[in-house]
């Protein structure tokens, strides 16, 4: 999943990189400052009311004249003409303008330049020649937004006919530097000795959170008319240019809709002026292939080794944490993505839960058929639902085993026919399975007439031996009245002895791999419970332990019986008669 993410990392897909670039809208929305921007940055706006007082726009040459007479009496530092002055309007007027232009000394214009369809720089607007000569210097005022069209970037050097064409904002910045002098890296724009960060195309990543961009703001006809004093002017890097929504300057940027072009590049001459940059480079990039990497591992490891109820919980925290990571970044000045190492997370989850889904999906099948024969259905569900209870592969378990046998089967299947001898034995296996599932025993198999089952295998049951106990007189109850089915039936009864014991024997799956493999107990202890089976047939009642009367010696009552010796043990077995439950 990380591949895939790292590889739409790197082909930047328009999609893809329209959601990151939203991301970082968010991002710079919500670090907005309500800091000022610099105090020696001013505009001078073409809005309504300049309209309303000077007349229809575009106005005449001697107007822009008149506003820079003004500016000049007022001691401005630097002017920049946000405005386009490419037609002629008549010699005079145009000589009247050229020469405001020249007496103030620090004037900037604008120029623009076009692209035709492949992308390739075409024509250049520029001011008149006359303008052009007698201005200080000027400054492209291109914008390039992204395909969603909204403005992230700036390009302070812009490529044309061999050289670079500095913008608009950067002439701003080097006035209020106090610099000439600029010199370009692949990476960097340097502004004495101050390197501004850029990517490959020399584009500033703009900081809108930098500050409010509440810049002090004087109407155009206010300056003319001379009624904004010359002290809030003096020494001020003046903006001009439109705000009027009428005149259609109005650009899309991460914070509004309608940000006026003009507020825009003053911004963008805060940005640089301050010098504190926000970066989307190389150390970015590799930050962001880490962060893939690293949260889509952690997202499959989770998800592998942990429940679903801690999992979710442990995403969510690491999804917001990662959230809260890119918002500090913002602040330290790095645009880290935020959506594609999510996305990694997200695919991560979703490949890694259906990987486990189909595991565990496989593993319960596999479990359910293993035990549905052998257990009761709430213990196989549990199994189910928590397959690391069970130590399927062997261990040592102590368990309480029960060993019922069928007894003078072999003259009973003498004397009466096939048919009849399967259908007595299957009622009364039937029977007896029932009665171990009910108790929540785990039956083991049919040994020809006999039954083997055992409790506290594969899960853990405290209380085994009262269940075994118990299990054995519901054996002997029940067993009473299908004897006497039996009876009806063939014309002779059955009787069949029961041995119980508690010990220590070893649990798992035993068989040839691929052929045939079943959970049973194997042990000593087993063999223990076959042979005092047997003795049942004297006491008329099912023969338990010493080592299992211990542990339910409080709920039962026994009658003790001569210790025995059997195969395979030098000792004597102590045994005891199941007579029944204590009553209180």
């Amino acid at each position: 999943m990380a591949t895939a993410v790292i590889a739409l990392y790197y082909l930047q897909l328009p999609l893809l990189e329209g959601i990151e670039a939203r991301t970082w809208d968010s991002r710079l929305r919500l670090a907005q400052s309500s800091q000022a921007p610099l105090q020696k940055i001013a505009i001078v706006a073409i809005d309504e009311k300049s309209i309303t007082e000077l007349g229809r726009f575009p106005w005449s040459r001697s107007v822009y004249a008149n506003l820079i007479d003004s500016l000049s009496r007022s001691g401005v530092r630097a002017v920049l003409m946000d405005v386009l002055f490419t037609d002629p309007e008549s010699p005079r007027q145009d000589n009247r303008l050229a020469q405001s232009i020249r007496q103030n000394g620090r004037v900037y214009l604008a120029e623009f330049l076009e692209y035709d369809r492949n992308g390739n720089a075409g024509n250049y607007k520029q001011s008149l020649p006359v303008l052009r000569k007698a201005a200080h210097g000027s400054g492209h005022i291109n914008l390039y937004p992204d395909q969603d069209g909204v403005i992230r970037w700036s390009a302070l050097t812009v490529p044309f006919h061999d050289k670079f064409q500095l913008s608009l904002p950067l002439r701003g910045a080097m006035e209020l530097i106090e610099t000439e002098g600029v010199s370009q890296g692949k990476y960097t724009t340097s502004l004495a000795g101050k390197n501004i960060p850029t990517d490959d195309q020399h584009r500033l990543l703009i900081d809108y959170s930098a500050s409010s961009g509440n810049f002090e703001t004087f109407s155009f006809s206010d300056i003319i008319t001379n009624r904004v004093p010359a002290e809030k002017l003096r020494d001020k890097v003046i903006f001009v240019g439109a705000t009027a929504v009428g005149i259609y300057d109005l650009r899309v940027t991460p914070l509004s809709g309608n940000t006026p072009g003009v507020v825009l590049k003053a911004l963008i001459t805060d940005t640089i002026a301050r010098g504190k940059f926000l970066r989307r480079g190389g150390l970015e990039a590799i930050f962001d292939l880490t962060a893939i990497l690293v949260l889509s591992l952690m997202t499959a490891i989770m998800v592998l080794r942990l429940r679903h109820a801690v999992t979710l919980p442990l995403l969510i925290t690491t999804a917001l944490g990662y959230i809260l990571l890119c918002h500090g970044a913002l602040k330290l000045g790095s645009w880290i993505s935020m959506f594609y190492p999510l996305s990694a997370m997200t695919l991560s989850f979703v490949g890694t839960a259906f990987v486990r889904f189909q595991l565990l999906d496989r593993r319960a099948r596999e479990i359910r058929a293993m035990f549905s024969r052998f257990v009761s259905a709430k213990i196989v569900d549990r199994l189910v639902k928590n397959p690391e209870l069970a130590c399927i592969s062997g261990e040592n378990r102590v368990i309480t085993i029960l060993f019922a046998d069928v007894q003078n089967y072999t003259s009973f299947s003498e004397r009466h026919e096939p048919r009849e001898i399967v259908a007595v034995l299957n009622m009364y296996l039937s029977e007896m399975v029932s009665i171990i599932t009910q108790y929540d025993g785990t039956m083991d198999k049919f040994l020809g007439d006999g039954i083997l089952a055992y409790w506290n295998a594969p899960l853990d049951q405290p209380d085994h031996a009262e269940r075994a106990v118990n299990c054995a007189l519901e054996m002997i109850r029940r067993g009473d009245l299908l004897r006497e089915r039996i009876a009806t039936q063939c014309g002779e009864p059955l009787s069949w002895g029961i041995g119980i014991n508690t010990g220590e024997v070893v649990a798992g799956i035993i068989g040839a791999a691929e052929t045939k493999m079943e959970y049973t107990v194997i042990g000593d202890n087993v063999n223990l419970t076959y042979r005092i089976q047997n003795l049942s047939r004297d006491a008329n009642c099912p023969i338990i332990t010493k080592a299992l009367y211990e542990r339910v010696a409080d709920v039962v009552a026994v009658e003790p019986m001569q210790a025995v010796y059997v195969k395979g043990r030098e000792k004597p077995v102590e045994i005891y008669a199941l007579k029944g439950i204590k009553h209180a």
